[in-house]
């Protein structure tokens, strides 16, 4: 299992923290490894994926036609208005990711740590 969770999680930014404490090491993972290569896969020309907003939906944008995008169920990128606050950015989940060395587990080895590590800091 993952040896120094208090260590890493000190690390962490305020947004890298919320994020581990909001989704989770084993999201996280999911969301690095498996789905962000196939939704960076799909984008339209020129648009960048930005992160998660609050409606848990991946966005993008077009830094140059500020043209932005939601990434739907159906596993493509519709043009649509989005939210610019309140993102769980790309850079935080990666940062999470690289912090805990999540290439190295299995998804099942990280379904209850950040759970099990928050019931210790608040007992």
């Amino acid at each position: 299992m993952i040896s120094d969770v208090q260590e890493k999680y000190d690390q962490l930014s305020p947004a890298q923290k919320e994020i581990f404490v909001g989704y989770g090491l084993r999201q996280v993972k999911h969301f690095v490894e498996i789905s962000l290569p196939k939704i960076e896969a799909a984008l339209p020309d020129g648009a960048q994926v930005q992160g998660i907003n609050a409606e848990g939906k991946v966005q993008a944008i077009n830094p140059v036609t500020k043209q932005t995008y939601l990434w739907i169920s159906d596993l493509n990128w519709q043009e649509r208005p989005i939210a610019t606050e309140n993102i769980d950015l790309k850079e935080d989940a990666i940062a999470v990711w690289e912090t805990f060395g999540l290439e190295q587990y299995e998804l099942i080895d990280l379904s209850h740590v950040h759970r099990d590590f928050l019931e210790s800091v608040t007992a």
